[in-house]
């Protein structure tokens, strides 16, 4: 590999977060970069498995914005991705098998990062160090330095950034998170989030790598296994901790990222985090922590259970008609507010009817995931889902975890972006990288 391409993993993993998160962004009239309004926004998509080619559908039906190419070690995948773009806006889209070629393009304006997890923060890096704004699919780090690198890169290069939590563009849960904030449930006591389990189980007897599909290169920076059947699926890059720590990240960020936004109860001083989980299958192909129970403290004392949908279920069913797969439930003096994908119920029911509540207190919001990341990449404007958020949110799933492996209350730091104790865990915020993808 030419290494030449990504930057070094000194690069990768160092600096230190300030106390104070500098803006994520600057108007593009001060930093001297052209705006040109209506000028149609060049996409490159990078991964186009299941989700990548959800995405790749969505952001064909957004105006202003043209798909010009598409990278996936998958031949197949990227060679039917190749043909959604043609038969949708009429021209051929560039296709690659490796990343690096797509982000030498310097005529893409932004990329859509949707491979296995291990691979999102890397490829992020190197798409912002090319210059491209970058929409990366949750969960965002495989570490947390993972996650510094990403914040500290975005700032400076001053790139767009958006998260792949699509549910902030769902009015009901941007009507319920303004509720809480301008105090319809009086003073915010403690909150609960919930999300489904994971698997276990999977296949590691060893098969010949098929056909059309680049292994070394799917593997990456991860451990060089043997190809299975079940290794290079996506349950894989959910569920084996070779490239992610499951489902506690990879769908706890959808209600960790509603119990963060507009709100900074995790940034006001250290946060503690005690809790269990449960490796059903620890020796097989899908071997992380598949169910979760935790506790989450933040600075002055208000709580956070986070837990999968089974622990959850007997609590949120006390107060919910059905307990939906996940869930944010913020808990006040004078009552309570309940978000998920499926809508929203309240203490009181009439709180939910209002289209513009009472108060101040408003959340950016705009009603089309998608278009919204073109929007921002055009004008230079904040995204809806920024940096700053992302990584608040995806700690949260690292350090639980981190609490269930080790047994003991771990303590965070949010703004030295260190853990305070047991101090012996910040050697765990970074994992090797094989080979020559070191200088990833």
């Amino acid at each position: 590999m030419n290494s030449n391409h990504l930057n070094s993993r000194r690069q990768f993993l160092g600096g230190v977060i300030a106390a104070a998160v500098a803006p994520q962004f600057i108007p593009s009239r001060v930093l001297g970069q052209e705006t040109a309004p209506g000028r149609t926004i060049r996409l490159g998509h990078i991964g186009v498995g299941g989700q990548g080619t959800s995405l790749l559908q969505n952001f064909l039906a957004v105006k202003g914005a043209t798909s010009v190419a598409i990278a996936d070690p998958f031949q197949a995948r990227r060679e039917a991705a190749g043909k959604r773009v043609l038969a949708s806006q009429g021209h051929e889209p560039k296709l690659y098998n490796d990343f690096r070629e797509l982000l030498a393009d310097k005529s893409i304006d932004a990329v859509i990062i949707a491979t296995a997890d291990h691979w999102h923060v890397p490829i992020g890096l190197a798409a912002v160090r090319a210059g491209k704004d970058v929409y990366i699919e949750k969960p965002l780090g495989y570490t947390l330095n993972q996650n510094r690198a990403m914040l500290e890169a975005c700032q400076k290069e001053k790139r767009i950034f958006q998260y792949g939590t699509q549910q902030r563009s769902q009015e009901i849960l941007k009507r319920g998170v303004e509720l809480v904030l301008n105090g319809y449930i009086g003073d915010l006591q403690r909150i609960e989030v919930w999300a489904p389990a994971g698997n276990g189980g999977g296949s590691l007897v060893e098969i010949p790598v098929p056909d059309g599909l680049d292994y070394d290169l799917y593997i990456g920076p991860a451990p060089m296994k043997p190809c299975s059947k079940d290794r290079i699926t996506s349950p894989a890059s959910w569920f084996c901790s070779d490239y992610s720590i499951g489902f506690i990240a990879g769908w706890g960020a959808h209600p960790l990222d509603i119990a963060i936004w507009g709100q900074n109860y995790d940034q006001q001083g250290p946060v503690s985090f005690r809790g269990t989980g449960d490796f059903p299958t620890p020796n097989g192909l899908f071997n992380n922590c598949a169910t979760w129970d935790v506790e989450i403290k933040f600075a002055g004392g208000i709580p956070m259970h986070f837990m999968s949908t089974n622990h959850a279920q007997p609590i949120v069913s006390k107060y919910r008609n059905k307990v939906p797969g996940d869930g944010t439930t913020f808990f006040g003096s004078k009552g309570w507010v309940s978000l998920n994908r499926g809508g929203a119920e309240a203490s009181n029911p009439e709180w939910l009817k209002l289209k513009e509540c009472e108060g101040d207190k408003r959340v950016l919001y705009r009603n089309n995931y998608y278009a919204s990341f073109v929007e921002s990449v055009r004008e230079r404007t904040p995204s809806i889902a920024p940096i700053e958020d992302a990584v608040r949110s995806d700690a949260f799933s690292h350090l639980s975890l981190m609490a269930i492996k080790s047994g003991q209350e771990v303590v965070w730091d949010p703004k030295a972006y260190r853990i305070i104790s047991p101090e012996s865990l910040n050697e765990r915020m970074g994992q090797p990288v094989r080979g020559d993808w070191k200088q990833s």
